[in-house]
């Protein structure tokens, strides 16, 4: 495994290919309504491609879940398939939230070990260079070959060099740390919840946990 040795590692270039008709559960199996229709080889900007991961690590593994997801990504596998395991998305979701829990919970060593695990089955990536049509020049690209190895490549990147923080509101995994510039770095290993939607519930209900306590005291005295 060797995304979390690189110092600096190639951004992730994939090649999406969706259902334009959508996906089906049925009898445990993922269908496509229609062939899947296969886009150009992209590299997604960072937050983009990082809620996408987190997004699909929160899924609660039913079948309507995993049928949402699917409409808006594809299936986890070769974009030659049209169907595929209900199961094997199951696997993949608590393989990978095993990974970033055990990193949140400081058990690095068993993170680095389960993603090492995770990775060696998927399908990988190749690299190579490639023409850049905004400059004209050569980069190096890591393209992952179906999306399951995406969403691993894209978790080891972020396990790099940022940290694993767990929302004090909803319990939702999120990376914190990272991002351009030291003070956006600093500021954001701070973070405690996965959005400002979260912080904004949480110290809600404190005031008002707060408040309540100060009645009841008020009352008590009276």
């Amino acid at each position: 495994m060797f995304i979390l040795g690189l110092k600096n590692s190639p951004m992730i270039w994939f090649s999406w290919s969706v259902s334009e008709a959508g996906y089906e559960a049925r009898d445990g199996t993922l269908l496509a309504r229609s062939p899947p229709k296969v886009r150009a080889v992209v590299c997604l900007k960072d937050d983009f491609a990082e809620k996408i991961c987190l997004d699909f690590i929160a899924l609660d593994g039913s079948s309507e879940s995993i049928t949402n997801f699917a409409n808006q990504y594809g299936l986890l596998r070769n974009h030659s398939l049209q169907s595929e395991p209900l199961v094997l998305w199951v696997e993949e979701i608590k393989a990978m939230r095993d990974v970033l829990l055990a990193s949140n919970e400081g058990r690095f060593a068993e993170a680095l070990e389960k993603y090492t695990i995770g990775y060696a089955r998927q399908r990988g990536a190749k690299a190579g260079f490639a023409p850049n049509v905004t400059n004209s020049e050569f980069e190096f690209r890591c393209v992952a070959l179906d999306l399951a190895s995406w969403f691993w490549l894209q978790i080891g990147q972020n396990l790099r060099s940022r940290q694993v923080g767990r929302c004090r509101e909803c319990g939702s995994l999120f990376f914190k740390g990272g991002g351009k510039g030291t003070r956006r770095t600093q500021s954001r290993k701070t973070k405690q919840f996965c959005t400002p939607g979260c912080k904004v519930l949480y110290n809600n209900r404190i005031s008002v946990g707060k408040k309540k306590h100060l009645d009841q005291t008020h009352h008590a005295i009276v």
